[in-house]
């Protein structure tokens, strides 16, 4: 019971700090270029919830640290059966990568304007290092698994 307690902890630690970077890498185009990516991935303006939700910054980036979490946890748990969190992990990615264009489109408030290419290119970037930097925990926990 104590390990699966540890596992959930680890999982949220490094959810937590791979979700941060992700954060991080989308904010840096922003503040310095203006493309919007870190206002796009906390956007939920599609959702049908109350203003005060969906334009609640915090609520948003919580939001997406959660999805972070049990994102590491999927890779970690399938990696019980198939031991390849990097493939795992950039699979998972390439295709969360490609949800650019469905949310873009469900936006209601376009974060920038076409040609989306250049956004769409530094999204990609961004979800194959959060891929990367995924696989990276899930290989220190199955490590951590193997000694216990």
């Amino acid at each position: 019971m104590i390990g699966k307690n540890i596992r959930i902890i680890s999982w949220i630690l490094f959810g937590t700090i791979a979700g941060i970077l992700l954060a991080c890498f989308f904010y840096i185009p922003e503040v310095l270029f203006g493309i919007n990516l870190y206002t796009f991935l906390l956007n939920i303006d599609f959702l049908p919830l109350p203003d005060y939700v969906l334009y609640n910054e915090p609520f948003q980036f919580v939001l997406h640290i959660i999805i972070a979490i049990f994102l590491i946890a999927f890779v970690d748990v399938f990696c019980n059966v198939y031991n390849h969190p990097y493939q795992i992990s950039l699979v998972i990615n390439g295709i969360m990568s490609f949800t650019f264009f469905p949310l873009y489109h469900l936006a209601v408030e376009k974060p920038f304007s076409a040609p989306l290419t250049l956004p769409f290119i530094i999204w990609l970037l961004g979800h194959l290092l959060f891929a990367i930097i995924i696989a990276f925990f899930v290989t220190r926990l199955n490590k951590k698994r193997s000694t216990d």
